[in-house]
């Protein structure tokens, strides 16, 4: 059995740089996105979703530590970002893409004057599920109120075909990609079994419907590239990773055989674009002309890897099928091994958005042909990837134990 206590020494690293995130240290503000090392500057927006993320990995650290103070910050994150929920109008029960909290006044937003309002079905279906897990290992009622507004909010913009909606603008705002369907898909099938809503669970199936139809013969999912011709930045293995994570979900509350079976599917084709060093690739040779992210030697940071572990080990929570857990844990030593460490006090704890797999270091761009430099080898996350990786290398110990001596709940994630 491999000694996975030794990410320990990783987790509190991205623990350290994570505090240096936060818009002010108890966390009552939220955390910054992320770091852009080209540029050696903080991207000054505050995101309920990364918040979220952030925040679970404390209170996950501060009980599996029995550290009071770590879980006291993830608290009063986790409240913050019940603070910026919507209360009126269309929107209401969502949350914004994002709030700018720059340091100086005078300083410039990188988005667009309403971009910041956008209620993105995927963050606010991240949003849903983390609310739900702090419930659980709360009790707190305030989680749960404000996970069923927002899963109220996403069964109403929700389509007959099991999309989701931007806005309430009919089919033009219509999000056909799998990370816009499947992020909703987990928080509506946790929700329907927490809260005992039959809608979410309805609402669920239609976005498992939709997913499934995405499913090509040869057992991959389309990407957003592919069904609504947009994020080209993110590779065909972030598509496959949060599909998964859709389908294990999904999988904890139905028998359906074809969901199982879709679950089984994808995650094989996930395991087999895995490399001997435990990363997953961008994608495989068939599935180049899926994104424009389309090098099987680089593995990405952002959108696939930390989501794939963590995906992996709720597959092996559902069936117990060790192959899912095995395979998260090579991903696991892989990160664990590519942590920035020694390059500067600015991003060092984090992880850079891309890697090549054959030159061995950070390689690479996702920026756009605009400003705001998605991914690649000059961005550091602190949600979506840093957090994430680290909250699955925590979870990889947490898996291998015979029993959890301590209250940190293995509720769906």
């Amino acid at each position: 059995m491999p000694d996975l206590t030794k990410n320990i020494v990783n987790i509190e690293r991205s623990l350290k740089w994570l505090k240096t995130m936060l818009v002010i240290p108890d966390g009552s503000m939220g955390v910054y996105e992320r770091y852009r090392i080209d540029s050696q500057t903080v991207n000054h927006w505050v995101r309920p979703d990364c918040t979220l993320e952030v925040a679970r990995l404390f209170m996950a650290y501060g009980q599996y530590k029995e550290d009071q103070e770590y879980q006291n910050v993830a608290c009063r994150m986790a409240d913050y970002v019940v603070s910026l929920q919507r209360s009126e109008g269309w929107f209401t029960g969502s949350f914004p893409f994002y709030k700018f909290v720059p340091v100086k006044l005078e300083e410039e937003d990188i988005g667009s004057p309403e971009s910041s309002l956008f209620a993105f079905p995927s963050d606010n279906g991240k949003v849903a599920e983390i609310l739900l897990w702090f419930y659980k290992q709360t009790s707190d009622a305030k989680y749960a109120r404000a996970a069923d507004a927002v899963l109220n909010y996403l069964t109403r913009v929700q389509a007959p075909d099991g999309c989701f909606s931007l806005n309430d603008e009919g089919d033009v705002a219509l999000l056909k990609g799998v990370d816009f369907v499947a992020w909703p898909s987990v928080a509506l099938w946790q929700g329907a079994i927490i809260l005992d809503d039959n809608k979410y669970h309805d609402a669920g199936y239609k976005a498992m419907a939709w997913l499934s139809a995405q499913i090509t013969e040869d057992k991959r999912i389309r990407t957003i590239y592919e069904t609504a011709g947009t994020g080209a930045w993110r590779p065909p293995s972030s598509d496959l990773a949060v599909a998964i994570k859709a389908y294990a979900s999904s999988a904890r509350y139905t028998q359906d055989f074809a969901i199982w079976n879709g679950m089984a599917f994808l995650a094989s084709r996930l395991m087999s674009w895995q490399d001997k060093s435990g990363a997953i690739r961008n994608c495989d040779e068939s599935a180049r002309d899926a994104s424009l992210q389309n090098d099987p030697d680089m593995t990405d940071m952002v959108y696939t890897n930390g989501y794939a572990m963590l995906a992996l080990q709720e597959a092996y929570l559902v069936n117990g099928n060790t192959n899912y857990r095995d395979a998260a844990e090579r991903i696991a030593e892989f990160l664990a091994g590519v942590q920035c460490w020694g390059e500067s006090g600015a991003w060092d704890g984090s992880w850079r958005g891309s890697y090549h797999l054959q030159k061995k270091q950070w390689y690479g761009r996702a920026n756009q042909e605009n400003e705001l430099d998605e991914g690649g080898m000059y961005s550091s996350y602190t949600g979506m990837s840093t957090a994430n990786i680290a909250y699955g290398l925590l979870r990889a110990i947490l898996l291998r134990m015979p029993r959890t001596p301590n209250p940190i709940k293995l509720t769906p994630q």
